[in-house]
């Protein structure tokens, strides 16, 4: 059942490869840092995965919000570990914080809401826009 999974959480470790290499400066690509739109990706997406695990078929989660605080920079190729918890669900909202770490040493926090929806719903939104 959904509706009664706060305090799940999941951990993963990944390596950073070049498609999050901070791209917006060309001096500053060249040192390979990586992006604070990849790191938030990667929170959403393991929010997402705890959801797929317990959410039927016919709904989906998507994101409605998203707050990171990067606090240190972070290269790719480094070794990292994510984890992410629900923390609150409210209605069809679900709320999550997170925590990015190399070497048990935080490097980025975040906090964002994911929102359930039918994915018939969304099927008529994208005809409707398509029309």
């Amino acid at each position: 059942m959904w509706r009664k999974i706060e305090g799940i959480s999941k951990t993963i470790e990944f390596v950073p490869d070049d498609s999050y290499i901070w791209d917006e400066d060309d001096e500053m690509r060249n040192y390979h840092f990586v992006s604070t739109s990849g790191i938030i990706k990667q929170f959403v997406r393991v929010g997402y995965e705890i959801l797929l695990e317990v959410l039927p078929e016919d709904l989906i989660s998507v994101v409605l919000s998203v707050k990171v605080k990067q606090i240190f920079p972070v290269m790719v190729g480094d070794k990292l570990v994510l984890g992410v918890r629900v923390t609150k669900i409210d209605g069809n909202y679900i709320y999550f914080s997170g925590i990015l770490t190399k070497d048990n040493k935080k490097v980025a926090e975040a906090e964002f809401v994911r929102v359930v929806v039918s994915r018939n719903y969304l099927r008529r939104k994208a005809v409707e826009e398509a029309t």
